[in-house]
Formats: C-alpha cells, sequence, structure tokens
C-alpha cells in the first residue's frame, strides 16, 4: 500500500542529480528519514523545500541509500507499474534481438528503470538476478511477470555477487517459475552456438559482448591468443571466421570445460585450439620470455575496479595486463582488450593502453571503439550503465 507518510528528505543542494533522473541517491545526501522506514520499503523522496522528486526504495545498509524509480508522483510504483516496466523492456528487446539470437538480456536494472533487476534469457530459460532488498521481498512474482510477458518456459534465480553483500542480502539460487531440467542450456548467438551453466559464472554466459566477438572473428586471422577466455566465445568466432588456431588462457576449470563444450558445439576440431589453465599474468609474462607471437589477441579480463576506492590500483593492473599482452602481438596483428569495470571511464581505459603500448615500444591504430552490446542500454541520466568500453586496435 502506498504511505505518502514515508519520506526521505535531500539535503540542500544534493537534489540535482535526482531531479535529473540518476537513479542513485548515496547515504550522505540524506537530510531526514521520516520515521518506520526500514529497508526495502518504498519512500517518497523530496528536496530542501518539501517538494516530490522521486518514488524510491530504501536501504540503509547500502551506500546507495536510495534507487529511484518514478518521477511521476501520480505512478507509484505498485504490481500495474512493475508489469508496465517490464513489458516495456521486453518490447525493446523484440526490436533489437535478431532472430539468429537467443542468448541476450532482457532486463538491465537502472537503463530499464528496474533497479536491482538483471534478467537474462537463454533460449526459453530467463536467468534472474536480485540486488536489492525491496525487490528480493516480490521476487517469486517478478519471475512471474516475467516468464508470462516474454513467453520463457522457466525463470532461474542466481542472486549473487558483491553486489546483494553490499545490499545486506545472502546468495541465492533456484527455480522461482517453471520446470527446468538442467542447469545447461545450449543456446544460440548469432548463429553461434553456446552452452551456458546457469549454476557457473553471472548468469552463465556474458551477452554484453556479443558484437564485439563478430568484429574480432571478422578481423582475426592466424594464430590467435585468448587471454581471460572464459566460454571461449571470441575463439569460437574467429575459428569460425577462418583463424588457424586459438590459445585459451583462464585460472578456472569451469573455463576449460566450457570451451571444450562451446568448441564441440560449433564442430571446431580439438587440433584447431590449446587450453591452458593457470594465473594470466604469469603465463603472459612465460610467453614474453620464450618469444611467443601471435597473429590477433583479446584480452577480456574480469572486473579489476570494484569501485572509485580501488580505480589507482585497478588502472595500473590494466596497465600491465595490456603491456604484458601487447609484447605478445606480431607487427601489424589485432589486438583487442576490455574493461568492464563501471568505475573505469572510456578515456581512463584508452589512458592506461596508451601507457602500455608506450612501455610495449608498440603504436596503435584504433580500428574500433568498441561498447556493450546494445540489450544492455546505456541510460542518459545513468552514465553508470555504461560500463562495457574496449579498443579494437592495429598493433604496430
Amino acid at each position: 500500500m502506498k504511505n505518502p507518510n514515508k519520506t526521505v528528505m535531500l539535503e540542500k543542494g544534493r537534489e540535482r542529480l535526482a531531479k535529473n533522473h540518476n537513479p542513485w541517491v548515496y547515504s550522505k545526501a540524506l537530510k531526514h528519514i521520516s520515521d518506520g522506514v526500514s529497508d526495502g520499503e518504498t519512500v517518497a523522496v523530496r528536496d530542501f523545500a518539501g517538494d516530490f522528486i522521486a518514488w524510491a526504495h530504501y536501504n540503509g545498509k547500502s551506500g546507495i541509500a536510495l534507487r529511484l524509480l518514478e518521477w511521476d508522483e501520480a505512478k507509484y510504483p505498485d504490481e500495474e507499474w512493475l508489469e508496465e516496466k517490464i513489458s516495456k523492456a521486453v518490447a525493446l528487446r523484440k526490436k533489437i534481438i535478431s532472430e539468429n539470437t537467443n542468448i541476450f538480456r532482457l532486463i538491465f536494472s537502472e537503463s530499464d528503470m528496474l533497479p536491482g533487476i538483471v534478467c537474462d534469457v537463454f533460449e526459453k530459460v530467463g536467468v534472474l538476478q536480485i540486488s536489492t532488498p525491496a525487490f528480493d521481498r516480490i521476487k517469486v512474482k517478478i519471475a512471474e511477470i516475467i516468464a508470462k510477458t516474454a513467453g520463457l518456459e522457466a525463470v532461474y534465480e542466481k542472486s549473487d555477487g558483491d553486489g546483494r553483500k553490499i545490499e545486506g542480502l545472502p546468495e541465492t539460487s533456484g527455480i522461482l517459475y517453471g520446470n527446468l531440467a538442467s542447469t545447461k542450456i545450449v543456446s544460440r548467438e548469432n548463429n553461434l552456438f553456446f552452452e551456458a551453466d546457469l549454476s557457473g559464472q553471472k548468469t552463465g554466459f556474458y551477452a554484453d559482448q556479443r558484437d564485439n566477438r563478430r568484429f574480432f572473428g571478422e578481423v582475426a586471422k592466424g594464430e590467435i591468443l585468448d587471454i581471460c577466455a572464459f566460454s571461449g566465445a571470441f575463439s569460437v568466432y574467429a575459428l569460425k571466421n577462418g583463424a588457424k588456431h586459438a590459445t585459451l588462457l583462464d585460472i578456472s576449470k569451469e573455463s576449460e570445460t566450457l570451451v571444450r563444450r562451446n568448441m564441440e558445439l560449433n564442430s571446431i576440431d580439438p587440433s584447431r585450439y590449446t587450453f591452458i589453465k593457470g594465473d594470466v599474468f604469469e603465463l603472459l609474462r612465460k610467453f614474453a620470455a620464450e618469444g611467443k607471437k601471435f597473429d590477433s589477441v583479446v584480452l577480456d579480463p574480469p572486473k579489476l575496479v570494484p569501485s572509485n576506492k580501488y580505480l589507482e590500483k585497478g588502472l595500473k593492473a590494466y596497465k600491465d595486463l595490456n603491456f604484458n599482452a601487447l609484447k605478445l602481438v606480431k607487427k601489424g596483428g589485432i589486438f583487442a582488450t576490455f574493461s568492464c569495470s563501471g568505475a573505469v571511464t572510456l578515456a581512463d581505459f584508452r589512458s592506461a593502453v596508451a601507457f602500455a603500448a608506450h612501455d610495449a615500444g608498440r603504436e596503435l591504430k584504433i580500428l574500433r571503439q568498441l561498447h556493450q552490446a546494445p540489450d544492455h542500454p546505456i541510460r542518459v541520466s545513468a552514465p553508470e550503465t555504461e560500463y562495457l568500453k574496449g579498443l579494437l586496435v592495429e598493433a604496430e
């Protein structure tokens, strides 16, 4: 039920971003919280003068105390509102996802005005991540609405990671809607086949790299080095486009299993790839000492900067990784490099790569700046939603 007495007032001068529809309000910006407000409740956010700004979910355990939902005071975020937002998200994906792909992000949190909800689709199965107390309370209803709106047969919850810990929530997983015979699902991306293990990392597959894998696959030739390979998808694209051989590096045992399965699904002979399990920093230095060189290299590391607090340390790690990777690229070779850290801007990342290139004695020509796929839309009023950035370059 709507309770207009549950309000949070912002400090004077701290309302500008909220009024401009940025969805995050940090705890330090709060002036007053009305009595009886508990974590996960919907509150009316007001400025210092008492004027309405937005409806929001409150969580006193999080540094992001308010996640703004709706700026129209007449539209209270109830179940009807939720159905409308999910329907809009589904309609957008129907416009932008091609018929040769059935792996995609259906709901992307703040970008779809649903902060705390992420849902990826594999064939007819949705994988749902809930990261806020408010939506965690009604996650079964959310799963039901998503399934019925998007025509899914099952919705599996995979709510884990640092986000839930920060919000004061335990990790949890399991079926929320329908039936699922196995957590391993084979799906299609650009007419290539990949198996996602829903019990593995994140939601099982990184759909945000869909377009970038295609771009890399179109230009990567000869001997490929795939650093932080995870599912091996970059190498699959390259090998299916005529590359000779791929060497894939990753530290996880899960990665080795996924790589072999995805190569098999796409009829790639085992002689055309080699998987090496180990720490990529150590492996890159070892390869350089051995004088190894590759025609095309892709570097897609995990998030190295979890927040602004770790920016300086993380940028150094990006610089070191790119430096060691560039030493292995043949003259005139292709190099694709990425950062999925939201705290790292494109300018930050380009600077780190530029320093790496200088120290490695290489000149780089940017052929294409790379971004997350359009099913991970970037909301202009929420720059935090632009997290994946990359460069496709020729290395002289």
